[in-house]
Formats: structure tokens, C-alpha cells, sequence
């Protein structure tokens, strides 16, 4: 988390608003640092994205499903066949063969350790003691397939996350947003900044 922290520092002293987009467990960190739950919030923030993102409470996740994927790592990093498992549990329709294959290798990069502390401590975390509502407006986006973190998950957990928070639901998407329907995540972070003026 601090990493981000120094990178939204360096970027903070570029000109203009800052937007932090979170997917995922991306998307609790881009709330802990919003809140300024471990270090102070970038000056210039002005909003906040969560693309199916974890709350900052416990994540949702069944515990069979949680120990498959820490089996995947038992041995180092995900093989092949961990990761395309992984694609083809969090996405609704197959990705077009390129951005399957980015997915798959940017999986396959994945620190094992870190795997296993997303997995066995993050997903787990409570913060909800040491976040109150953000002060910036909220986007929080969930696919429609999305099963652990889809849309009720993201109404009951991230909906009132900041005292300004708007829901969109992206059809034909599960939990890679990112890559199920970029141009529709682009369309809704885009109506936000007009929103913002």
C-alpha cells in the first residue's frame, strides 16, 4: 500500500485532479488510501473508481474456492493451467484470444507470495473501523456475472463507501471488468469526470 502511495505522491505533483481507480484488491487499497486509513490521501484527489472491488471489510469468499486457489501455489508461482482456471472462473463470455493470453501471462507473473497474502491475510482484513465515508464522490462499477464481488455485493459492501456514490452495473462482464468491457468501464470513468467538471 505505501507503494501506491509514493507513486500517487509523484503523480500528485502533475497539474490537474487526481481520479484512483481500484479493481479488485486494488480497489480496497484505492479506499484505505482515499480514507487516509495509513497514510494522509493525495491533496488534488478528487474521486474514486472501484471496478468490482473488494470492500474493506472481509471479502466475500467461499472457503473451498480460497483453498483451490491457494493450492495453485503450493509449488511457486501459477502454472498455465492455474491461470487460464482463474480467467475462466471470473470471466462471463471468453476474452478475445490476445487479452486471454495477457491475462494468462500477467497471472502466471504473480508473486506467489503475494498470491497467498491476498488469499490468507488482505481478502481478510477489517478496516472498517478506520474508514469513514470519503468525502470524494464514488464510482463503483461490478459486472453483471460477477459472482463473489457482482452487483448486490457491491451495493451491500461499497455503496456507501462515500457520501456521493453511483452503482453501474457493466452487462457481459463477471470480475475482469478491465478486460471483459473496457470501453464501457472507459464510458462510465469518463461520465464521472464530466460529472466533475
Amino acid at each position: 500500500m505505501r507503494h501506491v502511495a509514493d507513486r500517487l505522491a509523484a503523480l500528485s505533483r502533475a497539474p490537474g485532479p487526481l481520479v484512483l481507480l481500484g479493481h479488485s484488491m486494488g480497489g480496497k487499497i484505492a479506499t484505505l488510501l482515499a480514507a487516509g486509513a495509513v497514510v494522509a490521501p493525495p491533496a488534488d484527489l478528487a474521486a474514486v473508481v472501484l471496478v468490482a472491488a473488494s470492500p474493506v471489510v472481509p471479502e466475500p469468499m467461499g472457503e473451498d474456492r480460497r483453498r483451490q486457489m491457494l493450492a495453485w501455489t503450493r509449488d511457486g508461482a501459477l502454472d498455465r493451467a492455474a491461470a487460464e482456471e482463474f480467467v475462466a472462473m471470473n470471466t462471463q463470455d471468453p476474452l478475445p484470444a490476445d487479452l486471454h493470453e495477457t491475462a494468462v501471462a500477467d497471472l502466471r507473473r504473480t508473486d506467489p507470495i503475494a498470491w497467498r497474502r491476498w488469499l490468507l491475510a488482505g481478502s481478510r482484513e477489517d478496516w472498517s473501523a478506520r474508514v469513514p465515508r470519503l468525502d470524494v464522490p464514488a464510482l463503483v462499477v461490478s459486472g453483471a456475472g460477477d459472482g463473489d464481488l457482482g452487483t448486490a455485493a457491491q451495493r451491500d459492501l461499497n455503496g456507501g463507501v462515500a457520501h456521493d456514490t453511483e452503482l453501474v452495473e457493466v452487462d457481459g462482464a463477471a470480475h475482469l471488468v478491465p478486460q471483459e468491457r473496457p470501453a464501457a468501464l472507459a464510458a462510465a470513468v469518463a461520465g464521472l469526470v464530466d460529472r466533475l467538471g
